[in-house]
């Protein structure tokens, strides 16, 4: 184990240093001198005093000197330490909890809902957010119906308990009536109510082979349509990712690997890594540089949490929530606004329940 990671190497004044180095470059981006250090008022004392702690920090591999500044940056290993060992996180503040709440409401469904958290997620945070939900086949259905568009055109609408709407379209003949449809959609309705996708799937295409007879080009069509609705959709059901753009915004991330980057933000699967490495646990993880199990991230971090709702006296993770960003992001309000989101989403999906 590298020895940057023991809490016992750090006198608590330099990890009081290494902190303030860290916390200070997050917010302006700029190398933090000794007189940064004293003139915040929080040390009794002197500059010399405080460039011998920085000077130690440095040397343990955790702080850094640029060519171009007598100040100091935190190098990965100094953020992972402080990541690792330092960082509490820090409560959001009305402003923030009102722009992540006022997405959240129960009558959403969860595609929408995952929609709308990632991209305030993104706006509080400055940073590019992901946040999945369940899969969608494992959700009971409620209702099916069928809808004529028009010509041959019928989309077949389906809800699950959760509120979630699967709509499929599909060619039916001009012939067949709109009276004969609705007929169809309540002969079926009995075999796929409480049924997931999958099962509802099994069970149509085994109650329209009985009815062939009656109506059969269009049995031929719902039965071609039937057997796309027990495919899955990603491994992790609907997942969203917003706000990459921010991340242009930070110029000690070169433009190439974040274009690489936004691209594996776009194929999606590639992000299943990530989104299965933070389902492992409860709690919030926080991965630094080399640590994120994601490609072209080296340099970038990753404050994620699984959310769930209970079953009985366990917690099921169903879903997860996640904030994508710089070394030097704002770890303390991340960590807050991870956790306070994950913690709403809980209390949707246990009111669902």
């Amino acid at each position: 184990m590298d020895s940057t990671n023991k809490p016992s190497d750090l006198s608590n004044r330099a990890a009081q240093v290494l902190a303030d180095v860290v916390e200070t470059y997050a917010n302006n981006g700029e190398p933090v001198g000794s007189k940064a250090l004293v003139d915040s008022g929080r040390y009794q004392l002197s500059g010399a005093s405080i460039r011998n702690v920085m000077q130690d920090l440095e040397t343990l591999g955790l702080i850094k000197s640029p060519h171009t500044s007598a100040g100091r940056v935190p190098t990965e290993s100094g953020y992972r330490y402080y990541a690792q060992h330092l960082v509490e996180a820090s409560q959001p503040d009305e402003t923030v909890k009102q722009a992540i709440a006022s997405q959240i409401n129960a009558s959403k469904g969860l595609t929408q809902l995952t929609r709308d958290v990632t991209s305030a997620l993104s706006q509080v945070t400055n940073c590019a957010a992901l946040v999945t939900a369940p899969k969608h086949d494992h959700d009971p259905l409620e209702t099916m119906e069928f809808i004529r568009l028009s010509n041959n055109r019928v989309l077949v609408v389906m809800v699950t308990k959760n509120g979630e709407i699967e709509n499929r379209m599909m060619d039916v003949p001009e012939f067949i009536s709109a009276e004969d449809l609705q007929k169809a959609a309540r002969t079926l309705q009995p075999l796929v109510m409480g049924q997931t996708l999958e099962q509802a799937k099994a069970a149509m295409i085994a109650g329209l082979a009985e009815q062939r007879g009656q109506v059969n080009a269009m049995i031929d069509q719902m039965m071609t349509a039937a057997n796309e609705w027990g495919q899955p959709v990603t491994a992790d059901g609907a997942m969203v990712v917003a706000g990459s753009n921010n991340l242009f915004q930070y110029p000690e991330l070169v433009r190439e690997k974040l274009q690489s980057l936004v691209k594996v933000f776009e194929e999606k699967r590639l992000l299943m890594a990530l989104v299965e490495e933070v389902r492992q646990g409860n709690g919030i993880k926080i991965f630094v540089g080399g640590d994120v199990p994601l490609i072209g991230a080296e340099d970038m971090a990753v404050v994620a949490s699984p959310y769930g709702h209970k079953v009985g006296s366990d917690r099921k993770l169903i879903g997860t929530v996640g904030v994508i960003g710089p070394l030097r992001m704002n770890y303390k309000h991340t960590l807050g606004v991870v956790d306070y989101t994950r913690n709403l989403m809980d209390s949707v999906l246990n009111d669902r329940s």
